[in-house]
């Protein structure tokens, strides 16, 4: 079947290469998932418009990769096709008051906030270094801290797979939140986000970005497999935020392992790979301790990491 749509689609997408059943495990951060019937690398926003329109219209399984930096992927892999999103298109317009950055969703986060550093704007310095795309980061609301990514952004242009239309969303269309935008309900595909900045001291800037690039060094497993923080904090209706890191460490839980995944005694909110670990180990390792959590504390631990399967 999949060599039916290997046919397919390259007649349809002749300049795209489609290659079957691909080996997903080295595409994520965590270095875990099984094969993809179909795996393409795309360049553009246009041709990742274009493929998931055709993919929708002919009722093709279609599965969009950034960095995969915040999924973890079945051993089973994943049906239909595959698309690393790799577009890489940033435009800064500057104005009197505030500049527009318009950068593709294939744009490593990293590379849209040193570009910003560079140009003296502020607002993404609370994000170098961290991993995964453009897209993932408005899919998901990154944050640092009490800083989210969505606050700082004008329009996200969207592709609807339900409609099969292009559409500009507003900052509140997102509705954005803590780990959260409206896209987590309607999967639509994230084409282009336009960010609005202010000017900045470049020097100050470019500090307070290195200082919290170092906590991030010094207090996370930087460098191992992971698909960082496994668990959301918890907000409670009284304004208290109870982190899920604190609550893990204070069970008791860090270095505790199944099979190759091991809590990380560097950061207990983080699963790494400690060697060849799957799928099921790091699912069972979130689910035991989840358990463990609401036993001792009563508080359920929300997955922050997508699970696709």
């Amino acid at each position: 079947m999949s060599g039916d749509i290997v046919s397919e689609l390259s007649q349809a997408f002749p300049h795209l290469v489609f290659a079957q059943h691909a080996a997903l495990a080295p595409h994520t951060y965590m270095k875990v998932g099984g094969i993809a019937d179909v795996f393409v690398h795309i360049k553009h926003a246009k041709d990742l418009h274009t493929l998931v329109s055709y993919c929708s219209s002919h009722d093709i399984p279609c599965t969009v990769l950034g960095g995969a930096s915040n999924v973890l992927i079945s051993d089973e892999g994943l049906r239909g096709v595959v698309i690393k999103n790799q577009s890489a298109e940033i435009e800064i317009v500057k104005g009197e008051h505030a500049a527009l950055v318009t950068v593709d969703s294939g744009v490593p986060t990293n590379v849209l906030v040193r570009r910003t550093l560079n140009e003296g704007l502020e607002g993404l310095e609370y994000f170098l270094g961290v991993p995964g795309t453009v897209g993932g980061a408005i899919y998901n609301n990154s944050h640092y801290m009490s800083e989210l990514i969505g606050n700082y952004v004008k329009t996200v242009e969207i592709f609807s797979r339900k409609e099969q239309v292009l559409k500009t969303l507003t900052k509140q269309d997102m509705q954005f939140a803590y780990d959260f935008s409206v896209l987590q309900h309607t999967h639509d595909i994230v084409l282009r986000v336009t960010f609005e900045l202010a000017y900045g001291d470049k020097e100050k800037l470019e500090a307070k970005a290195q200082e919290i690039t170092k906590k991030r060094a010094n207090t996370q497993p930087l460098g191992q497999p992971s698909s960082g923080c496994m668990f959301k904090n918890v907000h409670k209706p009284n304004g208290e935020v109870l982190h899920a890191g604190q609550l893990i460490d204070q069970a008791g839980l860090k270095g505790y392992r199944i099979g190759d995944a091991m809590v990380s005694d560097v950061h207990a909110n983080f699963i790494i790979n400690t060697g060849h670990a799957t799928h099921r180990d790091i699912a069972q390792l979130a689910s035991y301790v989840q358990n463990i959590i609401k036993e001792k504390y009563g508080v359920e631990l929300e997955k922050e990491v997508f699970m696709l399967e």
